[in-house]
């Protein structure tokens, strides 16, 4: 517990850091980020016995900083369609096609490089008056409250198991305070963005909506990485973060509320 504490007591003021200064530097953390996200789902497929095509993935956040950098154009799902494109044709011309390895190859795509791509693309934009680093705060807030309330709430009311076949720990109780979590940090970033920084942000209703579906998605994907860790026989994605594991490890629940997030950019 004094690793984890301690990493995030590093790691929070850095990411806020980068969060304001955003830029080139900013943009090549994310693009090292996937890599290295991509890198720990490939291996945990490996692991699990799939023979999986890597170089669409890294490809495509390779080409995540020069699209955005000098091209201006960063289109999460065009990057993702171009990177399916490359990973399934390398399946289909290696040494043992099949639909399980094709599968597996896109799976990381999904996962990691789309939302971390709407990262890079929302970081940088503007949604009506909302900014999309405010968006993005937002997601990284309700997925931290969501983790952390779903965590003790779970360790000191949980009773009945939520996906024991995957997540043993994880309880229902556990799951109810992760979506009011979720949502209260939700309507405290709001409130900060407007008060603090004098920033225009989602309506109460809307921030609710996103609170409320960004804690879901992010429990969703918590489950999902669990379910591919149990799956490959692996007890953490990596060891990036100590106390706390690998990228996967740390943003599984984030990066399936960014999603969420990048959504309501569609609607505005």
């Amino acid at each position: 517990m004094k690793t984890r504490l301690l990493t995030a007591a590093i790691g929070i003021p850095f990411l806020i850091f980068v969060l304001i200064v955003r830029g080139w530097f900013a943009e090549l953390l994310i693009v090292a980020l996937t890599l290295i996200a991509l890198y720990e789902c490939y291996r945990a497929l490996t692991a699990a016995h799939f023979d999986v095509c890597r170089i669409g993935g890294y490809t495509a956040a390779i080409c995540m900083w020069p699209l955005s950098r000098f091209m201006g154009v960063l289109d999460p799902l065009l990057l993702v369609v171009a990177a399916m494109g490359l990973s399934m044709s390398g399946v289909i011309l290696g040494k043992r096609p099949s639909f399980p390895n094709a599968a597996a190859s896109v799976y990381p795509l999904f996962t990691c490089l789309l939302p971390m791509s709407m990262f890079m693309m929302m970081m940088n934009a503007t949604y009506g008056q909302v900014p999309g680093i405010a968006l993005i705060t937002m997601a990284f807030a309700v997925a931290f409250c969501c983790d952390a309330a779903a965590y003790f709430g779970g360790r000191a009311f949980g009773k009945r198991k939520l996906c024991p076949m995957i997540s043993p720990k994880k309880t229902v109780e556990g799951a109810v305070f992760g979506f009011l979590g979720g949502l209260l940090g939700a309507l405290v970033i709001r409130w900060v963005f407007i008060h603090v920084f004098r920033m225009a942000m989602p309506g109460i209703p809307a921030t609710v909506v996103l609170g409320l579906l960004g804690s879901f998605a992010g429990q969703i994907g918590d489950l999902t990485a669990s379910l591919l860790k149990r799956y490959s026989g692996i007890k953490d994605y990596g060891n990036v973060f100590p106390g706390h594991g690998g990228v996967m490890d740390r943003f599984d629940s984030v990066i399936f509320t960014l999603i969420v997030l990048y959504c309501y950019t569609l609607v505005l």
